[in-house]
């Protein structure tokens, strides 16, 4: 027997470093495996439900196979730019970022994506095989061709079944109004449509519309006869060009119509088709991946041929079918049908039999338990002789009943310490103003931490964190933030060590700096006390910068105003004395010239005067903007709290009474600050920015004027935006000097001084301002002032 045992021993140990030698081939094996570079290129954009579909059931389909997958998404958006200009682009962005790599497998969606992959894949893709999806039969042979090394899921629409089921439910539909776009898939589909409504009944009519504009196809259906249908293929835009998009064409139709919206494909649920045999993109996806999985499994794609899987399904829409009372019967018995009400019976139809079952079962073991009861009753009576022994027991179980009752009483002491304990934990837990969070770690399969998940956290963590407590509690810190904590190390050794640490760390991108105390509780759970600190790290990092910069700019500013001052004085001296004395002269003398001599003046003298005096006015008004700018520079700041909000309400309504003909929409976007300034050189910084949005909306039949803000770490940015006249960016910096205008005085009045002065103002009060536009479309000035706590 012992020699026995000891060669079992044996076998099984050979056996144990036999499979482990497997396993560490097949490990070594693993890690050997290259990664496989697959383009995914979609004929239409990103958003659109169709492409979403197919897009998202690839990567299901390749994700549960595989794990070394290196997978660009790319989009063609052909429904939106169906142009050769388009093409040209992107054959320039694709050839840019994948000439120079290995493409292992390309996969398309739609007609556009496998044109242009078969054409281009020798130059762009390493002549890489080709998987397609959402192309149907006719263009699929029409494409290929002779094509090699291509193949993939066509797509086969199914408007038999929806024309018959349509027949079914209304057997007296004479009209049938089918929909369909001029794009490639949407002329291919609207065909077979057709073809397949004359195949099924001759007589019944078709009338399409891909040949007219949105408009009259929603005023034809909403006058659409009892005994006809509507049939949506693919309509994305109408013969004008007008993009609609496939979800908003199919709600708009349905709210129009006065009958039953039949839909080809899944994207019409849930926005006012009734329903039919619709295609699927997802199923069409997964069945697409499901021969790129194949593919890349090393068989040979010229021997696997075009898959004919059948992604259509019968759903139809439970409101859909209440409006126009169509009853469930009519429809195919493997329909699914959404949006129903909650039935108790079909959603717990396995519980309810099963509980029937369990009573059926509960009433047989009744019966036994009746039966056995009778059985009990004698022995009762066996019992009953015993009851003297037990009585002598009992006497003895007495003397044990004190000392347990004295165990019981020592117990509860202790439990009410335990409460007290516990309600002075809940009370410092929801009272303390630090942020507390319990969380336990998360391994992965090398019991490498990669990850924690919050257990509990206190009402604090909502103002430290500005999260809301229900959106942490049960989740992981990567499922909150997007991004793994930077503290893992830490944590890890806490749970090694035991022990207490401090650290503080920074987040970048909230900017924002925290000073932490993390704790062990147990083998399975850390506590976390957190601060944040970071507007006592930011008023370190000023006062430190400030102190190094003081000096040095006191000094530059003193010589930088000083030379400003001598220099505006000198300006404000000579405009005042030498400038406008003489030109008010020759204004005076022309105007006693004309009340003396008009009426024996010929007419083209008279209309000289006016020029003169017309010129006049306009030199003294250029004059005093002058005046106004140099004063700007030359006048101390006299800063307060100001209400810019009030201010521009108060400015515009100013403006708005000089222009009483105008009617100018005023809109603000946002909340606007309370700033720091002088009062009255930012009233005049608004007054020509709002100004100027009301001279240059003169011509737009809406005028409106759109002012708002944002606030980084150390400034506010204002903005003023208007509809007007515009201008070219090529021109930009000629704004911002004196005199510069892009338009003459006889289309908009000005000085071409305003936006100068207004410069000149934010400079001063350490900001800065800018203008950018676009011709025909309206101009927005920015300008900043410094943030202020």
């Amino acid at each position: 027997m012992k020699k026995g045992g000891l060669n079992c021993f044996r076998t099984f140990l050979w056996l144990l470093i036999f499979i482990s030698a497997i396993l560490c081939a097949m490990q070594y094996n693993h890690g050997e495996k290259t990664t496989k570079n697959i383009v995914i290129l979609n004929s239409y954009h990103k958003g659109l439900t169709w492409t979403d579909e197919q897009t998202n059931g690839i990567l299901n389909a390749l994700n549960q196979y595989h794990n070394d997958l290196s997978i660009s998404v790319e989009y063609m958006d052909w429904k939106r730019y169906p142009t050769e200009e388009n093409i040209n682009n992107i054959y320039t962005q694709l050839e840019y970022k994948y000439s120079n790599q290995k493409i292992d497998l390309i996969l398309t969606t739609d007609d556009a994506a496998l044109d242009f992959a078969l054409k281009h894949r020798h130059a762009i893709f390493s002549d890489a095989p080709i998987v397609f999806s959402g192309v149907n039969e006719k263009d699929a042979l029409r494409l290929l061709r002779e094509h090699q090394k291509v193949t993939g899921v066509v797509e086969k629409v199914d408007p038999d079944q929806t024309i018959a089921l349509a027949l079914k439910i209304n057997p007296k539909i004479k009209e049938v109004y089918v929909i369909y776009d001029n794009t490639e898939s949407g002329l291919s589909t609207g065909e077979l449509t057709i073809e397949a409504i004359r195949r099924i009944n001759p007589e019944i009519k078709i009338k399409t519309y891909n040949d007219k504009p949105f408009n009259e196809l929603l005023s034809d259906v909403a006058h659409a006869p009892k005994d006809s249908i509507v049939l949506i293929t693919t309509y994305y835009s109408d013969i004008d060009h007008t993009v609609l998009g496939f979800e908003k064409t199919c709600r708009l139709i349905s709210a129009a119509s006065a009958v039953p919206i039949y839909h080809l494909y899944t994207f019409g649920l849930n926005n006012g088709a009734l329903g039919g045999s619709m295609l699927n993109g997802k199923l069409q996806g997964e069945a697409a991946g499901q021969l790129a999985f194949r593919i890349l499994q090393g068989e040979d794609i010229d021997r696997i041929p075009r898959s004919d899987f059948q992604a259509t399904e019968y759903i139809f829409d439970y409101h859909q079918l209440q409006r126009f009372n169509i009853s469930k019967s009519k429809l195919p018995k493997e329909s699914t049908i959404i949006n129903k009400p909650f039935s108790f019976f079909e959603t717990y139809h396995d519980i309810v039999v099963t509980t029937i079952i369990i009573f059926v079962i509960l009433v047989i073991f009744i019966c036994i338990l009746l039966y056995h009861l009778k059985k009990i009753h004698r022995m009762k009576e066996e019992l009953e002789a015993k009851h003297d022994e037990l009585t002598q027991l009992n006497k003895e179980l007495t003397a044990s009943d004190h000392k347990i009752k004295s165990q019981y009483l020592e117990l509860v002491r202790t439990q009410e310490n335990l409460m007290l304990r516990e309600h002075q934990y809940r009370l410092l837990f929801e009272k303390m103003l630090n942020g507390f969070f319990v969380f336990k770690p998360v391994y992965n399969e090398d019991h490498k931490l990669v990850d924690i998940k919050f257990l509990n956290v206190n009402p604090s963590f909502k103002q430290q964190a500005n999260i809301q407590i229900d959106d942490v509690i049960g989740r992981t810190w990567t499922d909150i933030f997007g991004y793994p904590s930077l503290e893992l190390s830490i944590y890890e050794r806490i749970l090694e060590t035991g022990r207490t640490e401090r650290f503080e760390t920074y987040y970048g991108k909230i900017n924002a700096y925290y000073l932490v105390n993390a704790f062990k509780i147990s083998s399975n759970q850390i506590g976390v006390i957190f601060e944040n600190i970071s507007e006592y790290k930011m008023a370190i990092k000023e006062i430190k910068k400030l102190n190094e910069e003081l000096e040095q700019r006191v000094a530059i500013r003193t010589a930088e105003l000083s030379q400003a001052m001598d220099e505006l004085e000198s300006f404000t001296y000579t405009v005042s004395h030498d400038l406008k004395s003489p030109l008010r002269a020759i204004d005076s003398y022309s105007r006693i010239m004309y009340e003396d001599h008009g009426k024996n003046l010929h007419s083209d003298a008279v209309d000289i005067i006016h020029n003169i005096r017309g010129i006049c006015k306009d030199l003294i008004s250029m004059i005093n903007n002058l005046l106004e700018y140099s004063m700007a520079s030359k006048k101390e700041l006299s800063k307060e709290e100001i209400n810019i909000k009030e201010m521009f309400i108060s400015v515009f309504n100013e403006l708005q009474l000089a222009y009483p003909e105008r009617e100018v929409n005023l809109i603000i976007e946002t909340v606007l600050p309370t700033v720091y300034a002088d009062k009255l050189l930012l009233r005049q910084v608004i007054y020509n920015i709002l100004s100027n949005a009301f001279k240059f909306t003169k011509n737009a039949s809406k005028p409106r004027i759109i002012i708002g803000n944002t606030i980084t770490s150390e400034e506010y940015i204002f903005y003023v935006k208007d509809n007007g006249i515009g201008f070219n960016m090529e021109y930009s910096k000629k704004l911002f000097g004196i005199f510069q205008r892009l338009h003459t005085s006889d289309e908009f009045e000005g000085t071409g001084i305003g936006l100068v002065t207004i410069k000149k103002i934010i400079q001063k009060h350490g900001g800065r301002a800018w203008i950018e536009g676009q011709v025909n479309v309206g101009a927005t000035i920015y300008f900043t002032l410094p943030f202020s706590w």
